[in-house]
């Protein structure tokens, strides 16, 4: 994708901030395109009916749709056309759903970067390419079969094999089609494939397992029909094992090069107040040792405590970003949860002199842990506190029920953040602030995240911050809006 002839990519998005954000993204990937905005399901059909699209890149959510039943449509009318499914959940039923459905990948919203999703769109249209190639291949002569690099099969409705190219053969190390005749090839399969005819999609990733030879294969699986009357089919297994093996290690070290900054982080918070105490240790075996020293202990205690303290704190928020393996899950309200974490803070609003505006709707009911959304809830707050610098601060606080979700939007006067910091703002161990951690906002992230929800943030400089979270409503609310009115 490195030539000079543009894609077009159209992205389909009812939401004008989300696109921004996403278009903003693409600006930064390596490949020239051509950006094309459908903020409708109708919209995108239409769009999809007068221009060529290259690729197109679907909301999980828009309005009375959903982006899976665009993808259906696309698959339908519009084979091999590669699509991208944007979604605000991380959750392996979504990932499932998503690839079963024919989505050659997926993004979470929030979760991605402009080198993501540059890797997203070329492994989209790789894969578009890989299966518009085999769907070709099925037209083509004996010989291509026979010949073909991919492992080709031809099966009956139970997936019994009835012929094999030499692919396939070498795969089994075998030397005859006798050998292969006959057997069950769901057997080496995962997930389980049973029958043929409901398992026709052109994008499914299976695992490809053979444990007499030791092997094991990463597949795309395309099946298509070669004699209707005899229910035969074509099965054909694309080999991407070397691709699946490169992500591996580019993961790997992707995750080598986080945990070494972490623990240069950490070694470098954490040798500084060591080293204070270190010293204020040696001036007090000083003063013990000097029965007739004038000097006060007291100072040198201060210091031990203030970075105790320091250390203690860098380990809390490392613990708050990191430890969510176990969720105490209940039902709780909103408005109690925000006037609770609200108490926290008082006295730093009121040392600053700050007003308060709050348009909180009351008997909104969620489920969640309380005590971890009143920490991802207190880190923001005291973010907006401490923005805010002038004799004029305002602090406003709003939560209301809209369709399955309550949007809770804590906005401040403050200094605002540069535009450049803002894709980094929760990353661990980012921060602007003077003796700051830089976890208290991680923390945020994946505590709302861990609940399913979403957090964007709108900034200007010396303008303020909005902090905007979306979580999903009780499911009752969702079906019955008049309990909020209980």
């Amino acid at each position: 994708m490195s030539s000079a002839k543009s894609i077009h990519l159209l992205i389909v998005e009812d939401d004008e901030d989300d696109f921004f954000l996403l278009e903003s993204s693409l600006k930064k990937t390596s490949f020239n395109k051509t950006i094309i905005w459908a903020e409708t399901f109708n919209k995108a059909k239409e769009i999809l009916k007068t221009q060529s699209i290259d690729l197109v890149v679907v909301d999980y959510r828009l309005g009375v749709h959903t982006g899976l039943e665009l993808v259906s449509y696309i698959n339908e009318e519009y084979p091999f056309t590669p699509t991208i499914l944007m979604t605000g959940l991380q959750a392996l039923a979504i990932d499932e759903q998503a690839l079963r459905s024919g989505v050659y990948d997926y993004l979470v919203k929030g979760q991605y970067t402009s080198e993501d999703i540059d890797r997203s769109i070329r492994y989209a249209i790789e894969k578009s390419n890989v299966l518009r190639s085999l769907k070709e291949s099925e037209n083509k002569f004996k010989n291509l079969f026979e010949n073909a690099v991919e492992y080709v099969f031809i099966v009956d409705v139970d997936l019994h094999v009835m012929d094999a190219n030499k692919a396939a053969l070498k795969l089994f190390e075998y030397e005859s089609k006798e050998q292969i005749v006959g057997e069950s090839i769901s057997d080496y399969f995962f997930p389980k494939i049973f029958e043929a005819e409901k398992h026709s999609n052109p994008s499914l990733e299976i695992e490809f397992i053979l444990p007499e030879q030791n092997k094991k294969r990463y597949c795309i699986y395309n099946l298509s029909v070669v004699d209707e009357g005899k229910r035969s089919y074509q099965l054909v297994l694309h080999d991407i094992t070397e691709r699946k093996s490169n992500e591996q290690r580019e993961k790997l070290l992707e995750k080598q090069t986080l945990t070494g900054k972490v623990a240069r982080v950490i070694a470098h918070e954490i040798k500084n107040p060591l080293t204070n105490i270190r010293l204020s240790l040696t001036e007090l075996r000083a003063i013990l040792k000097e029965k007739d020293s004038t000097e006060d202990p007291e100072e040198f205690m201060d210091i031990i405590d203030r970075n105790s303290n320091r250390i203690n704190m860098l380990i809390e928020d490392l613990l708050n970003a990191t430890r969510f393996d176990s969720m105490n899950i209940g039902e709780l309200y909103v408005h109690e949860l925000l006037a609770e974490t609200f108490v926290l803070v008082q006295d730093r609003i009121k040392l600053k002199e700050i007003s308060v505006e709050q348009e909180v709707q009351e008997n909104i009911l969620i489920r969640g842990d309380k005590e971890k959304l009143s920490i991802a809830l207190l880190n923001i707050l005291v973010n907006a506190v401490e923005a805010i610098s002038d004799s004029n601060g305002t602090l406003k606080i709003s939560a209301s029920a809209q369709g399955e979700h309550v949007t809770l939007t804590i906005t401040d006067n403050g200094k605002g953040i540069p535009p450049q910091s803002l894709n980094k703002l929760f990353e661990p161990f980012f921060t602007s602030k003077q003796g700051g951690t830089g976890l208290g906002l991680t923390a945020s992230y994946t505590i709302i995240t861990k609940h399913d929800g979403s957090i964007k943030v709108q900034s200007q400089v010396d303008q303020g911050t909005s902090f905007i979270i979306t979580l999903p409503l009780k499911p009752a609310m969702q079906t019955d809006p008049a309990l909020l009115d209980q």
